[in-house]
């Protein structure tokens, strides 16, 4: 699926559970970013502020993939 790609989705095998996988990502995928509290419909200055700020953490190499749990 695009979206996925888009939000750099990964599917991590869970351990001890040959067949069953969990979904971690780079970005929140939409489900998760419009229940943010950073959604508002359009993108804002706290927006652009959170998304600079991952973005540089990533190239940083600091960031972590994200379960949709962790995004929450």
């Amino acid at each position: 699926e695009e979206i996925e790609i888009i939000c750099g989705v990964y599917k991590i095998e869970v351990l001890g559970r040959s067949g069953q996988y969990t979904e971690a990502s780079w970005w929140p995928k939409p489900n998760i970013w419009e229940t943010c509290g950073l959604h508002t419909g359009y993108w804002n200055t706290d927006c652009e502020s959170w998304y600079q700020s991952r973005i540089k953490r990533i190239e940083d190499q600091t960031a972590s993939l994200r379960s949709s749990t962790e995004w929450k």
